[in-house]
């Protein structure tokens, strides 16, 4: 009985760490959703996320997002990578 109420709240706390951190992602990527709009489409017209591989977005970021912050450009990298 022990053993199955220890595997039992083991399961439970999984489960728990799970959703915070599908909450927290979700969280981040509205936030870098947010800052590529508002940061990019001042110079130009936003550009699908699929269209480029993560490399590729990591040179644009890099290249473009000189007047962001490291934070933000992690922020904005992440929304369009999609956590890769």
């Amino acid at each position: 009985m022990e053993k199955k109420l220890s595997l039992w709240l083991l399961g439970a706390i999984g489960l728990l760490a799970l959703i915070y951190g599908c909450q927290n992602m979700a969280v981040e990527m509205r936030y870098g959703k947010m800052l590529y709009h508002a940061k990019c489409s001042s110079c130009h017209n936003i550009i699908e996320p699929s269209s480029h591989d993560k490399e590729t977005w990591e040179i644009y970021v890099d290249e473009y997002g000189q007047k962001m912050t490291a934070k933000e450009k992690q922020a904005v990298l992440q929304y369009l990578v999609g956590f890769d």
